[in-house]
């Protein structure tokens, strides 16, 4: 008996159990005798449903790569280069043939090679890395934004054994985003000036009106002084915004007295007209060795939102504790309170709380996004704990000076 042939077919078929479509694999031989009739057949059968499925998963992410606007790049945890889609070579204008078992340092720029080696170090460690936006370096020696956003590749094991980088150019963006700062930040600068005219005039209008008696101008002066320090505030907070989205905001770290600074900040809420009681807690004087006009705006921030979100004749409190090497800064209020929704999103630029008691508060949405940034610079943040209708409390840690 003679074997005539071997046979290997893929096809699909309804299970019988439960008529499941999947895949099957065949394969064996078909035996016949002396007149060619087939006697017997021999073989085995296999579902190979995982197997098409893996396949048909790897081709769709294979396309993806290939057709994706962002550049898609496969690392090594040594930092070199394993997969360069066409993207990133229109990106980059390096081809996939000069990358490829390249270092990636080769398209960071040298002020930023520490960045790589963080990332890498992290995921060596198994540590996740955040989404940011950096700078690279194309082929002819330009810089590009970038927009990074990384996953680490792993094996079977669950090993992290490389890392897949996804980067998308954000040029355009970026530069919107720098004429509007640089607009911002002219407008603001010349506004300034101004206004200093008029707060100067006015001050000489106020000892004149002193020297003569004038009670009802002196009144009239100084709201027009305090809303011009008003205005001045929120010039400053223009500013301070655009050299944080700059990059610019520099840190002029003193020692000085957190009482000392919350006494301005109270005296110059007052002079704005407040009706707000103010109460002061703390077990012991707080010295603070930080930036204390960046921190003056941080309180005056936390102050202004307390004053504008809570009923006139309510108490606002603000307290220091020391822990650890570090003083707990807080501003309380017995105000409207937030929502454990917008809690999330209070700190982001330009978010404004939704909240049908406060509709006729006038805001900009920046002020606690500055106080989160000038924080962060301070290499802490800004938190809170609140309750709708029970107010709300804003708290943050600061460096004592060191012996």
């Amino acid at each position: 008996m003679d074997i005539d042939g071997l046979y290997d077919i893929t096809f699909r078929i309804h299970r019988f159990d439960d008529h499941r479509l999947c895949w099957v694999r065949v394969q064996g031989a078909v035996y016949v005798d002396a007149k060619k009739d087939s006697t017997r057949f021999t073989g085995t059968m296999l579902d190979i449903t995982d197997i098409k499925q893996a396949e048909e998963k790897r081709a769709q992410l294979a396309a993806i790569i290939r057709t994706s606007n962002d550049a898609i790049i496969s690392i090594t945890l040594e930092g070199i280069v394993t997969s360069w889609n066409a993207s990133a070579q229109r990106m980059f204008g390096y081809t996939d043939k000069e990358m490829i078992c390249q270092p990636i340092l080769k398209i960071v720029p040298e002020d930023r090679q520490d960045e790589e080696a963080h990332i890498l170090s992290r995921l060596w460690n198994g540590l996740e890395v955040e989404h940011f936006d950096t700078k690279r370096l194309t082929k002819i020696g330009n810089l590009l934004d970038v927009s990074l956003t990384l996953s680490p590749i792993k094996d079977a094991r669950g090993n992290t054994i490389g890392i897949s980088k996804i980067a998308r150019d954000i040029t355009g963006k970026k530069q919107e985003e720098r004429r509007k700062n640089d607009f911002v930040a002219m407008a603001s600068h010349e506004l300034k000036t101004p206004l200093t005219a008029i707060t100067g005039f006015v001050q000489i209008l106020m000892d004149h009106s002193k020297k003569v008696g004038d009670d009802f101008s002196l009144r009239v002066m100084s709201r027009i002084e305090a809303q011009a320090k008003k205005m001045g505030s929120l010039i400053q907070g223009f500013l301070s915004l655009a050299r944080i989205e700059e990059g610019k905001i520099e840190l002029r770290k003193e020692v000085f007295e957190l009482d000392a600074l919350v006494s301005e900040i109270v005296d110059d809420a007052k002079l704005l007209g407040t009706k707000h009681f103010f109460k002061l807690t703390g077990s012991e004087p707080a010295t603070l060795y930080a930036d204390r006009e960046k921190i003056g705006q941080v309180l005056m921030n936390l102050v202004s939102n307390a004053i504008k979100y809570s009923p006139a004749g309510s108490t606002i409190t603000i307290g220091s504790e020391k822990m650890a090497g570090k003083v707990i800064i807080s501003v309380r209020d017995e105000g409207v309170g937030i929502s454990a929704a917008d809690q999330k999103r209070l700190f982001e630029r330009f978010y404004r709380v939704n909240n049908d008691k406060i509709q006729n508060t006038t805001g900009f949405g920046i002020g606690l996004y500055l106080v989160s940034e000038i924080l962060r610079y301070h290499n802490s943040n800004i938190l809170v704990e609140s309750e709708e209708g029970r107010g709300s409390i804003f708290y943050f840690e600061i460096d004592v000076p060191s012996r």
